[in-house]
């Protein structure tokens, strides 16, 4: 199967994209997910927001980049920070697995997690677009919004660490679980809501 269609199968059958992933003995789809959901986020987002002068409603925490400027530094920025943070969490992982006493496969999990994260990241992308044109502007709850919609994450992921690493179910939940509690502050400190 291919790529698009594996990520329209993360829509409707966990089982079977797992399937797929597991074919791939190498960390390219999870590259390839990642620097598209990066460019999604940067082109049919940020930049969007820039061109209608729209600002963060949430003020910058990096002290060098002002709030007004927040949007069109994220056009660019936003790709490196989700490759940055799919690798750093990748690894932090794989090494939990290891020192579990558990075998683990570095490659397989940059796949699952690179190209799970784009299945919940595009409708992610859709979703705050309802909260855009609608006009809600309530950045906390969108923020709760997205972890709900996380859930969708936690169960492809799971499957796929279910079948691919061969681990046990309540093993593979916590585990992304653990990387949500992982990737929050992260994502606090250089993302802002687009509402």
């Amino acid at each position: 199967m291919d790529f698009f269609k594996t990520w329209l199968t993360g829509y409707y059958n966990p089982g079977k994209l797992a399937g797929e992933l597991a074919e791939k003995k190498a960390p390219h789809w999870g590259v390839y997910a990642t620097g598209m959901r990066g460019l999604l986020n940067s082109l049919l987002l940020y930049l969007p927001l820039v061109i209608l002068g729209k600002e963060p409603t949430s003020p910058s925490w990096l002290t060098f980049l002002p709030t007004t400027d927040y949007y069109l530094a994220s056009v660019f920025f936003v790709p490196f920070f989700f490759y940055f943070q799919w690798f750093l969490l990748s690894a932090f992982i794989h090494l939990v697995i290891r020192l579990s006493g558990l075998q683990s496969n570095i490659d397989h999990i940059l796949n699952i997690t690179g190209f799970n994260s784009l299945v919940v990241g595009a409708f992610i992308l859709v979703w705050d677009w309802i909260w855009i044109l609608t006009g809600w502007h309530n950045p906390p709850l969108l923020g709760i919004s997205h972890l709900i919609i996380d859930t969708w994450y936690i169960i492809i992921t799971s499957a796929c660490f279910i079948r691919i690493l061969n681990l046990k179910p309540i093993t593979a939940v916590l585990l992304n679980l653990l990387w949500i509690v992982v990737a929050v502050p992260i994502a606090m400190l250089f993302m802002r809501a687009p509402v």
